[in-house]
């Protein structure tokens, strides 16, 4: 192929990337910046600097909105990740009827995230008649405040998030269970390896990018959770601001009706969330690549002895 027509070709191909990069361009890079110069600025527009992040740094209500973000993200992806994945891994198993487990774990998916909070906090009712209490109280548990216990408000939002949300990543971990080759489990199964086994050494290891997918999503999802906190607790974040994130320290900066508004505090938590994100996106990258080159090299090893 000649180098002009070869040209014209590849011309063609970014003329129809041109309309997604001006897309990604005008709504991602251009408000980041944005974001960035107004975290610089004080209300008036003027230049101050680096005060706004003096300021909020020095904020314990800011310091504690990172702290609840990143304990309910650790939590929630601890959690409904390997959760996801073992179910999906039994799944997987069955014979016959997967169809119906999937309409049934992606129904929760199907209602919005107020109206699972609304549900659940009429389960969780702190006093003995609300379900949960309830159903606790046949073996002598004592009714529980739940949503409103500083001890366990966070631990009872990520219950409601993992329940609503499970369902999408069980979905991911069983498309990529499909891709794997059945003769290898025939293999593994001739050469007398347990089920176990089976879903250890050969599971596992091939669902490798389909976990780093789910990790990046969940992790970055989890990070900016916002929709179900506010739908408990408002824009207080209470009970003793144990539900306070940085989406919603955020949002109380820029757009808040009862509390004084600070849009320069408000870019700069957006920037330090958005740095905060990049870290765990990268630092998961990082990892992934490490496991698999350490792992590329312990098989080369293998075969050359």
């Amino acid at each position: 192929m000649k180098k002009g027509a070869r040209l014209k070709r590849y011309m063609s191909w970014y003329r129809l990337l041109l309309i997604s990069l001006v897309g990604t361009l005008v709504f991602n890079f251009y408000p980041l910046i944005e974001t960035f110069i107004a975290s610089l600025q004080n209300m008036n527009g003027n230049f101050i600097g680096l005060t706004n992040y003096k300021i909020m740094f020095a904020n314990g209500e800011f310091r504690q909105s990172v702290v609840n973000t990143l304990y309910m993200a650790v939590l929630g992806v601890g959690f409904n990740v390997p959760f996801a994945f073992i179910i999906a891994s039994l799944m997987n198993s069955i014979g016959r009827g997967k169809g119906i487990y999937r309409v049934i774990f992606l129904l929760p998916m199907v209602m919005s995230m107020i109206t699972v909070v609304t549900l659940f906090k009429y389960l969780m009712m702190p006093s003995p008649d609300g379900a949960f209490n309830y159903i606790l109280s046949f073996w002598g548990v004592q009714p529980r405040l739940w949503l409103n216990d500083p001890g366990t408000a966070r631990e009872s939002l990520i219950f409601i998030a993992i329940w609503k949300g499970i369902g999408y990543n069980i979905i991911l971990f069983f498309a990529g269970l499909q891709g794997i080759s059945p003769e290898l489990y025939e293999a593994a199964e001739v050469d007398g390896a347990t089920p176990l086994k089976r879903w250890r050494y050969i599971t596992i290891p091939c669902s490798k990018g389909t976990f780093t997918f789910v990790l990046m999503t969940s992790t970055i999802a989890a990070l900016k959770r916002f929709t179900e906190v506010y739908a408990v607790s408002g824009e207080t974040g209470n009970p003793a601001g144990k539900l306070g994130t940085l989406m919603l320290y955020i949002y109380k900066n820029s757009f808040s009706t009862l509390n004084y508004k600070d849009e320069g505090q408000a870019a700069a938590a957006s920037v330090t969330l958005f740095v905060i994100i990049l870290a765990a996106t990268l630092l998961n990258n990082y990892l992934t690549k490490e496991k698999s080159a350490d792992e590329s090299a312990s098989g080369r090893r293998r075969r050359v002895r």
